[in-house]
């Protein structure tokens, strides 16, 4: 292997031939995650993963509908209010210099900024800003039927699921555990 690096004149190629090497040596740590599989906290956690894409899918496909019907919406509302040198933005000292960018002048913008709603990233100070720029308290139902419909159902759905099904797989992984000690117990028994 010595003689391979020796030969590399270039350190550009050097630098392409070692992240080649490491990889290779990453891909062979990979196999290491089969022993994973043995430690029962962590079956039960694949499993649980692997049991949920499929479900998962359709839960955050209808979190993605809600999440484009509130953008539509909010384009519709509050596309364009928000801009970059606003005064009622920038005189206001409770509004961080550049939350202007959560807005919603387009569809990805308007994704970030229904994200950063559902997570519940200073919620109250953006929709000030928004209520403080459109004149009118009204304008705090559209967030509040948001934050409702994202977080109180869709998340909580999501969770929910998770927990149900991480119980469950718990539930059949120590069926499987009794029903192997039966049939080792049963085995010993008539071997002798």
């Amino acid at each position: 292997m010595t003689l391979f690096f020796i030969n590399i004149g270039d350190p550009q190629d050097y630098n392409e031939i070692v992240k080649v090497f490491e990889l290779i040596i990453f891909l062979r740590l990979t196999k290491l995650l089969t022993l994973l599989y043995e430690i029962k906290d962590m079956r039960i956690i694949i499993e649980t993963m692997r049991n949920l894409i499929a479900p998962l899918v359709n839960l955050l496909g209808i979190l993605m509908i809600i999440y484009y019907l509130f953008a539509l919406t909010g384009m519709l509302i509050f596309g364009g209010k928000i801009q970059k040198n606003m005064p009622a933005i920038m005189n206001d000292p409770s509004i961080p210099p550049t939350y202007f960018l959560d807005n919603f002048n387009d569809l990805a913008s308007s994704f970030v900024t229904l994200f950063t709603l559902m997570v519940v990233n200073n919620w109250m100070v953006q929709v000030d800003m928004y209520v403080t720029v459109m004149g009118s308290p009204f304008y705090r139902f559209y967030f509040g039927f948001f934050y409702y419909f994202s977080v109180i159902i869709g998340i909580n759905i999501v969770v929910a699921f998770t927990l149900d099904m991480y119980s469950s797989v718990e539930r059949l992984d120590q069926e499987r555990l009794k029903t192997l000690e039966m049939l080792e117990d049963e085995l010993i028994a008539n071997h002798q």
